[in-house]
């Protein structure tokens, strides 16, 4: 290994979804609140105890941490706050994976695009079927806007 270059993580190889761009906990968190909606702390503290043991302080610290962030909106009622996600998750994830692309992508040669091919086929044949449909509807979009 070159000096300089740091050794890879085979921990951070495992990760999948949304835990490869925010932390476990801040995951699980989103999840909560994309399936319940506006909540309080509490609601999702109770989300996260169906699948582990959790301190409600720890869950409040990284809600703010969250709204911080701008992926969580938050708005006090009462002594509390409610929290509703700042995007959908649908959203939320295509906004990543466009910032992420165009920067990946941005001065890619073939032999980057063909490995983003072979990485969709490897996941799922299907997706290299709905990746050649969605080039296929971009040309005709182009097209006819030419």
């Amino acid at each position: 290994m070159k000096k300089g270059m740091h050794k890879p993580n085979p921990r951070t190889w495992a990760r999948s979804g949304l835990t490869q761009i925010m932390g476990d906990l801040e995951a699980e968190i989103m999840e909560c609140v994309w399936e319940l909606g506006t909540v309080s702390v509490k609601d999702v503290h109770q989300c996260l105890l169906e699948r582990r043991e959790i301190a409600y302080t720890t869950v409040m610290t990284v809600m703010g941490r969250l709204a911080a962030k701008g992926l969580l909106m938050s708005r006090p009622v009462g002594r509390a706050y409610l929290y509703e996600a700042a995007a959908k998750r649908e959203d939320f994830c295509a906004g990543v994976v466009r910032d992420f692309m165009s920067g990946v992508l941005a001065n890619a040669d073939k032999a980057v695009l063909a490995q983003f091919v072979d990485s969709v086929t490897e996941h799922d044949v299907e997706q290299l079927d709905l990746l050649a449909q969605i080039i296929e509807e971009k040309r005709r979009e182009r097209s006819s806007s030419v």
